[in-house]
């Protein structure tokens, strides 16, 4: 405005569509890049969006503050109040109907000129409009203003023409009684309508909070303070009200005036500006003079109500919008975290979104959950196409998956084990076939020995060994050795079942290995062959294996 620093409105009932108030009104119309050809006048926001001028209205000088007509019809009013105290209604470039052309251009006079710092229209009673000026000592600071009031021209007295023709005024527009005056001898700096009770009006006065009562204008509550600027109500808890002084932030609830519930963390320069956010709860913006900052206080866990005996928590972080300094903001109505920032030199404007705190929770199934401002999302173990299962799943969900298809608990036929685990693990197959298979040899070797009070179901090789039962003994001579040497060879039923489960023998009553050496031939394990030939005291096997090992392998190179 003129003077100052900028300051932007968004539409109430357009959520394209804002307002820059600085020498002059200039709407501006928002949308994505590229959606429409591009006009002159269009100004890129963001990567994503740009705004186009759509009307400037340069009919109303010395602007102070402006506040839109919340209600859908007319549309694109705007009350302006003005250096010496004037409330102008205007309109920016629409097609008006009856009832907006006898609006637009109405004056509302008080008796004596002073500055209007602020103006509030009623949510409900859309007709009453609210204005706060300097102090004067014959007049009253808080004015509210019925705009569709008519006052001919002969009903106006002579003392009133005579001072409405010194400022130029044509008196057939002009109002000069408000509806209600309070606040006398005091001046106004702030106002706003309270949610809760629309007949309420809570006031920052000279030094203290106010809050009038239409209904009995000669009473008001107040509390002393300082902090009596900017004072805006959170629209999501109508009790809860935010001002300001200098460089401190007050919060307070209006069910206990006393004194500020909170105050917030001091800034090192004064405010220009506080706002709540309309789309989220308890997020409140502060602006600070000649920076590039906006600092964020969220209070949404902070219990409601708020106690004497409990600590709010706030939790304080800032975002940067631009690089150059900022005039001011103004969060969406409508859109998630989202506001336009206007600079406060050549009325450079960004298009912005204040991206939520992600919160993250991983459950004990490895699910990964987090939430990011209305919106929860959900991140489970997957698979992209071609890729093995049983390769890239993670060992906990592996764990998991098998403990609930009862993995393990398959005594009957053990080897289906394996298929319980998903039946694509070559090495789990091969465990279970083994288990299956040294669980048979065990248990006919337990039937054998069922007077035997030792069971071997659940031993080893060597504790096997160490409880046989029925021993043999023979002399057996080395094969393939010059020397006719005898070896004493121990026989028994637990030895065989050792030597089945190492998978030396086969079952039944034959006990050569021959089978065994074969098949590792067949495998190319030429070593294990040979040592195994010996320990059966054949060295001319053994001899044999070793040869056809490098023979074989020598003619694959």
């Amino acid at each position: 405005m003129s003077g100052s620093k900028p300051d932007i409105l968004w539409s109430p009932h357009h959520p394209d569509r804002y307002v820059i108030c600085d020498s002059e009104l200039g709407l501006y119309s928002i949308g994505p890049v590229g959606s429409t050809e591009t006009k002159p006048g269009t100004l890129s926001l963001s990567k994503e969006t740009a705004a186009t001028l759509l009307a400037i209205n340069s009919d109303t000088p010395y602007m102070k503050c402006v506040a839109w007509y919340p209600k859908h019809e007319p549309e694109c009013l705007l009350a302006v109040g003005q250096a010496n105290g004037r409330v102008v209604l205007t309109s920016l470039g629409q097609n008006h109907n009856s009832t907006c052309k006898e609006l637009v251009g109405k004056e509302f006079v008080p008796k004596h000129a002073r500055q209007c710092n602020t103006l509030a229209w009623n949510p409900v009673d859309s007709n009453l409009l609210a204005a706060g000026l300097d102090k004067h000592r014959a007049d009253f600071s808080v004015l509210i203003w019925d705009i569709s009031s008519k006052f001919a021209p002969e009903t106006i007295v002579a003392a009133e023409k005579i001072r409405l023709s010194s400022v130029d005024l044509d008196s057939s527009t002009v109002v000069t009684k408000p509806l209600y005056e309070l606040g006398q001898n005091d001046a106004c700096l702030s106002l706003c309508w309270l949610l809760r009770d629309t007949k309420l009006l809570l006031a920052g006065m000279h030094r203290n909070l106010a809050i009038f009562d239409l209904r009995n204008t000669s009473q008001k509550t107040f509390v002393n303070t300082k902090a009596i600027q900017g004072v805006t109500v959170d629209p999501h808890f109508p009790d809860r009200v935010a001002s300001f002084f200098e460089g401190q932030v007050a919060i307070w609830d209006l069910r206990k005036f006393e004194k500020p519930v909170l105050t917030l963390t001091e800034q090192p320069k004064p405010l220009t500006k506080v706002a709540w956010c309309p789309t989220r709860t308890g997020l409140l913006a502060t602006l600070t003079r000649d920076s590039n900052i906006i600092r964020l206080y969220d209070m949404q866990h902070t219990p409601t109500p708020i106690g004497d005996e409990t600590e709010p928590t706030i939790i304080e972080r800032s975002v940067q919008p631009c690089e150059s300094q900022i005039g001011s903001f103004a969060w969406h109505p409508s859109s998630q975290n989202r506001m336009v920032v206007v600079s406060a030199a050549n009325r450079v404007m960004t298009d912005f979104t204040v991206f939520e705190r992600i919160s993250l929770a991983w459950s004990s199934t490895a699910s990964l959950m987090w939430a990011c401002g209305r919106h929860l999302y959900s991140c489970v173990e997957g698979l992209a196409e071609g890729e093995d299962s049983a390769a890239e799943k993670d060992i906990a969900t592996k764990m998991r998956e098998r403990a609930q298809s009862r993995y393990g608990h398959d005594t009957v036929q053990v080897w289906r084990n394996h298929l319980l685990a998903g039946g694509n693990d070559p090495q789990l197959r091969s465990l279970w076939f083994d288990l299956s298979y040294i669980l048979s040899c065990a248990e006919d070797m337990e039937l054998k020995l069922q007077g035997n009070k030792h069971s071997v179901v659940y031993s080893g090789i060597k504790n096997i060994v160490k409880t046989s039962s029925g021993t043999t003994e023979s002399r057996r001579c080395w094969s393939g050795s010059d020397r006719q040497t005898d070896v004493t060879h121990f026989h028994s039923e637990e030895r065989c079942l050792a030597l089945r489960l190492c998978g030396w023998i086969s079952r039944g009553p034959d006990i050569d290995v021959e089978t065994f050496l074969r098949s590792l031939e067949q495998e190319r394990e030429w070593e294990r062959a040979a040592a195994i030939a010996l320990f059966n005291l054949d060295i001319r096997r053994a001899i044999q294996i070793l040869n056809k090992g490098a023979v074989t392998e020598k003619g694959e190179c």
